[in-house]
């Protein structure tokens, strides 16, 4: 099957009510096309000028549409993402971010209800939603100290090279390498220099929340 947000919508809401007491507001919910992660649980954190005190807002879960799975599969990573949801919506301690809570969490929900939820998972024998899988490209995405966003589709020979220059140049904050086979960049130029497009901050946050890492290990993916 193929999720989708009223699908993730529909479900949340079921889960909600059976295993989290209804206590988690409905958040946004996004469908991306990555390999290498399955879910991610994220959300906004901010302290209160007023009260001093930290809150937490713009509550979000993505869901992977890339493989082809059975509708339990992708049930285990909604709820796999959920439980991340209730530890930090309710201000729970944990030891790590699939610590003693976490995983007593999953546990429970596994043993008393059935359910296969994982921390990490094997996808070597999944198949892609879209059989016709794109070209692969390798894409460097950077900011700049004066607040610009760049992506870069960069011949793989070069990398080396480009890391040194991206290093050496003072005017970028940050950056990563990624892996996409998305038609987005199938309009730019194969770059061997630091040559880059600019792009907003919106597309860049699509672009590289929904891209896997260069380097992330072949035949695994992860839960955020």
């Amino acid at each position: 099957m193929t999720p989708t947000q009223e699908y993730l919508r529909e479900q949340f809401g079921t889960f909600n009510n059976a295993y989290f007491g209804g206590k988690l507001p409905e958040p946004e919910f996004v469908v991306s096309n990555a390999r290498t992660i399955l879910g991610q649980f994220c959300c906004r954190s901010r302290r209160s000028a007023i009260l001093r005190r930290q809150k937490l807002d713009h509550f979000t879960i993505k869901v992977t549409k890339y493989y082809d799975l059975p509708e339990r599969e992708y049930q285990n990573v909604l709820l796999h993402e959920m439980i991340h949801y209730y530890i930090a919506y309710q201000r729970i301690k944990d030891t790590s971010a699939h610590g003693q809570v976490f995983r007593a969490m999953m546990n429970e929900l596994n043993s008393r209800h059935g359910w296969n939820i994982k921390v990490r998972v094997d996808t070597r024998q999944w198949a892609a939603n879209d059989k016709r899988k794109g070209k692969r490209r390798l894409v460097l995405a950077f900011r700049t100290h004066d607040g610009k966003h760049y992506l870069a589709v960069i011949n793989g020979r070069y990398f080396d090279a480009i890391e040194k220059q991206v290093k050496r140049c003072n005017a970028i904050l940050s950056h990563q390498w990624l892996a996409s086979d998305d038609e987005f960049f199938s309009k730019f130029p194969v770059s061997r220099t630091l040559r880059a497009m600019k792009v907003s901050p919106e597309t860049f946050a699509e672009k590289t929340s929904a891209t896997p890492k260069a380097d992330s290990a072949t035949g695994t993916a992860i839960h955020d």
